[in-house]
């Protein structure tokens, strides 16, 4: 192995395919090592979609490559650039100008392609890959970035999701921080108790790009614990067609199962606004009715225009987004898709399987 970091998925894909990976990568030119796709190493090498998938994240997590993203016209196809996912968001979010058509052009996830660079230089000297290529002059990289509507990211949702939530190390710091503060002994200042998760909540959901929350937003007949608005629309993946334009969270700091009277207060208040996503969060898991009236109510708006998910989280919920880190964004994804597939005994873990190889 040119690499020696493949040697250990050897017993997990074939053989053959990683050392023809290996070789391959070793010998790029250099001015193909900056724009390596999936589609590129598929067809290079001849194996499935996944597993060329699985290889190059395999090569990423060894930090031999490095992820990053090509913009392109929506009309023209010409690159408008290379960018980390830092930027990213913003770019989705504002129209960029393209010189080939001198316009301005909005940017979908269809128009960003997921690709890869070489920051690690094989672990062997140029004398032994120059011997490897003597005895293989027929194979070797190719001089042209290969392209397809797979490699984009409307193909990727969970790269996305990365680009639009991707909180800092102080960030989940603070997350705990006013975790801890839940159980602060209050005394009998409800309100206070009641706004400390509310606070939690807003730091958490606002660290999405595009949303912006707030928990001052009060009605005639109502006042709610957390409204976000999300400025992101149906080019988005699914999530974000149901956070999109804004979306209701109830905060209940208390030491009781949420029962249908939440349920129905917020379904209530999501009939009467363009909400189509709600969450009841509480401190321990709703009473079963709750998921019974969430999926009824689902299914009475599931062939309108606007359509209507609400689902319940807990404690157990902050854990999987505060200490284990979970995307906020694939999770919302996962508490829809327990009321959608009508499955509320499935489990995030379900979702996190390794592809096949």
């Amino acid at each position: 192995m040119f690499y020696k970091q493949f040697s250990s998925i050897t017993k997990v894909l074939n053989p053959d395919f990683v050392e023809s990976f290996d070789y391959w990568l070793a010998t790029l030119p250099v001015r193909s090592q900056k724009n390596i796709t999936v589609s590129l190493v598929s067809a290079r090498l001849g194996v499935q979609y996944t597993l060329a998938d699985f290889i190059l994240k395999f090569a990423e997590e060894q930090k031999i490559l490095k992820k990053q993203y090509e913009v392109h016209c929506s009309e023209c196809d010409s690159s408008l650039g290379i960018y980390n996912k830092d930027v990213l968001a913003e770019i989705l979010m504002e129209p960029q100008y393209c010189h080939e058509c001198d316009e301005y052009k909005a940017i979908t996830p269809q128009d960003v392609y997921v690709t890869y660079k070489v920051v690690l230089k094989p672990n062997v000297s140029e004398a032994e890959i120059a011997r490897a290529i003597e005895k293989r002059l027929n194979q070797g990289g190719g001089t042209q970035s290969n392209f397809s509507k797979a490699d984009s990211l409307s193909n990727d949702p969970f790269s996305l999701y990365e680009i639009f939530y991707n909180p800092s190390e102080s960030a989940y710091s603070k997350f705990k921080e006013l975790r801890a503060k839940l159980d602060l002994d209050y005394g009998d200042n409800k309100t206070a108790k009641g706004k400390a998760l509310e606070v939690l909540i807003l730091e958490i959901f606002n660290q999405i790009n595009c949303v912006r929350g707030t928990n001052d937003i009060k009605t005639k007949t109502n006042q709610f614990d957390c409204t976000f608005l999300c400025g992101a629309d149906t080019v988005y993946p699914s999530v974000f067609n149901y956070l999109a334009p804004c979306f209701i969270i109830e905060c209940k700091n208390e030491k009781k199962k949420p029962d249908n009277t939440y349920m129905n207060k917020l379904q209530s208040i999501m009939d009467t606004n363009d909400a189509q996503f709600g969450i009841v969060f509480g401190r321990e898991a709703a009473t079963s009715p709750c998921f019974t009236i969430s999926r009824e109510h689902y299914l009475t708006k599931k062939y309108l225009q606007q359509q209507q998910i609400i689902v319940t989280c807990c404690d157990d919920d902050l854990d999987y987004i505060i200490d284990k880190k979970v995307n906020l964004l694939q999770y919302i994804e996962y508490k829809i898709s327990q009321v959608t597939n009508n499955s509320p005994a499935s489990t995030f873990e379900m979702y996190c399987k390794e592809p096949s190889k």
